[in-house]
């Protein structure tokens, strides 16, 4: 008997991220710094691709999963195992096939020799959250204009010299290479991360041009990591009416932000300290 061989794994290529919110996939390019709102088949396809799973046309609406069988992507028909299957059930279609091919060749989906790592995050109940007017997180705490306030300037302006003229895929690349893996990261106290907030607040007001969430969390993250701290970029979205916000997340609270975010948005992005499957 011949062994059973397995299906070739799926990853996003490293600059796609993907979330479900309610009942479909948001995807993220960041090359492109755009989100798509994937319609349900298409998401059903994609999650199959990673997860190793395949949902049948017949069963989509009883929400019933399959594993992927050997020969799935060939036009070679694969043995039925199971007696409720049709063959029709065990491999994709050819407009799927086709599909399949197309992410390949757009650089969003790759084969790789083993399973897709990260865990997607899913909100299919979620309502969302309110419309964010975020501002910065100002507290009545004096901070006189010091080096430490000029370095984080210095950072801050790294930040939106990245966002503005290399784009959004290079800063997050920047947010990854700075995680030193070697090294173990602390969590550091409440009052530390305020302190660190109120410092990055001030080089805020200096700043010339207003700071927005995304520039602020990066900006964050980044001065955390040279302090040896576990802090992560996090980026949520919502469908009905579509929204996106950034914030920094420790030890699995909001710094300096509403606590609602991580239960309301659908996770699309975090890293530097990107979440694995469990």
């Amino acid at each position: 008997m011949k062994p059973n061989k397995k299906p070739m794994p799926y990853h996003l290529r490293d600059h796609i991220y993907i979330t479900q919110f309610r009942e479909e996939l948001i995807l993220l390019d960041t090359k492109k710094d755009k989100y798509t709102i994937c319609f349900k088949h298409f998401s059903d396809l994609l999650v199959a691709l990673l997860e190793g799973k395949k949902i049948s046309s017949e069963d989509i609406l009883e929400g019933k999963q399959f594993p992927l069988v050997d020969g799935l992507l060939t036009e070679k028909r694969p043995p039925i195992k199971d007696e409720h299957l049709s063959s029709s059930d065990l491999q994709f279609s050819s407009t799927d096939l086709a599909t399949i091919q197309e992410l390949i060749d757009e650089s969003i989906l790759e084969k790789k020799d083993t399973p897709y790592p990260f865990q997607i995050d899913r909100k299919v109940d979620s309502d969302g959250v309110s419309n964010v007017d975020w501002s910065l997180p100002l507290e009545n705490k004096k901070v006189p204009l010091n080096l430490e306030v000029l370095k984080t300037l210095m950072t801050l302006l790294q930040i939106n010299f990245y966002i503005k003229v290399r784009g959004f895929y290079p800063t997050v690349q920047l947010i990854k290479k700075s995680r030193e893996n070697q090294l173990n990261y602390i969590i550091p106290q409440d009052e530390e991360l305020r302190d660190l907030a109120n410092v990055l607040n001030k080089a805020c007001l200096i700043y010339p041009t207003r700071t927005k969430c995304l520039e602020w969390a990066m900006t964050f993250v980044l001065l955390a990591l040279k302090r040896k701290w576990k802090c992560n970029l996090e980026v949520g979205v919502q469908n009905y009416p579509f929204m996106a916000h950034a914030w920094v997340e420790c030890d699995r609270k909001v710094v300096m932000d509403s606590q609602d975010l991580r239960e309301g948005l659908a996770i699309i992005l975090n890293e530097p300290f990107r979440k694995l499957k469990m």
